[in-house]
């Protein structure tokens, strides 16, 4: 199912569990990756409600969450959000349903895409919630997934060679990111709603909030934020969300964020 909201396309589809429970796939033009095109996206990322399955939410991030207006235009995807949680959260209760949801949700993921988002929305919010996850990518290994979070102690767990894990700061949580970074080792993507930024590591990831972007300029590189940032600030940009999106500017050609 494919439904257009303002300039994106949105889709979705059902991966039947069991006594009537599902959990629904979606995706949109800018997160699809290689599964699909911009104008026809394939169902690709498992999400949960904004802000509520987010413990290691800070007030930046909840204040600039592009999900307050996905909720606002895109309802019926919304309230899809808020069922996987629902569901999640009682077959998670069990060793035993979370294995089973685990392997029918690989299952669909095999038999339809070759990169999956965690979250478009929401977060992880236990470390089962982590370690199921991580079961999910282990049972399909073809497949390259990737996910955002501000859990940091759930990151030992979210441990599938084939999980590309992005550790989500902003000026709230910046030295806790760092520490994570360290620990770890994976990417830091860094959301700025006041255009600041600090020394990023190597292959970090820079979000503007929509304030900065250069969308609505003939040449989005005149916007005053992208001039006052040095070059290497400039590569780690995200070209989706400052440029805007086309068919050569979304998570599968940019893949920034895609690979471990």
């Amino acid at each position: 199912m494919a439904v257009t909201t303002t300039n994106t396309v949105f889709c979705r589809d059902i991966v039947p569990l069991w006594d009537g429970m599902e959990f629904v796939v979606d995706g949109n033009s800018k997160v699809t990756a290689e599964n699909g095109s911009m104008l026809e996206p394939k169902s690709n990322a498992f999400s949960l409600p904004h802000i509520s399955t987010c413990p290691g939410s800070t007030e930046v991030c909840r204040s600039g969450c592009y999900v307050h207006g996905l909720q606002k235009h895109a309802a019926e995807t919304y309230a899809t959000y808020v069922q996987n949680e629902r569901t999640l959260h009682r077959v998670l209760m069990s060793t035993t349903a979370a294995s089973r949801s685990a392997k029918l949700l690989s299952d669909y993921i095999n038999a339809n895409v070759t990169s999956f988002r965690w979250h478009v929305s929401g977060d992880v919010f236990s470390i089962r919630h982590a370690e199921w996850i991580s079961t999910v990518c282990e049972l399909a290994p073809a497949v390259n997934f990737w996910i955002y979070t501000r859990t940091f102690p759930a990151i030992p767990y979210l441990e599938a060679r084939n999980l590309a894990v992005n550790i989500s700061a902003d000026s709230a949580n910046w030295h806790d990111a760092l520490t994570a970074h360290e620990q770890y080792g994976h990417r830091i993507c860094y959301f700025t709603r006041d255009g600041s930024v600090p020394q990023l590591p190597e292959e970090s990831v820079i979000f503007p909030d929509y304030n900065l972007r250069g969308r609505d300029l003939a040449e989005p590189t005149d916007a005053e934020w992208w001039q006052g940032l040095d070059i290497g600030a400039k590569r780690m940009v995200c070209p989706a969300d400052f440029f805007g999106q086309s068919e050569s500017t979304r998570c599968g050609p940019c893949k920034k964020c895609l690979f471990p």
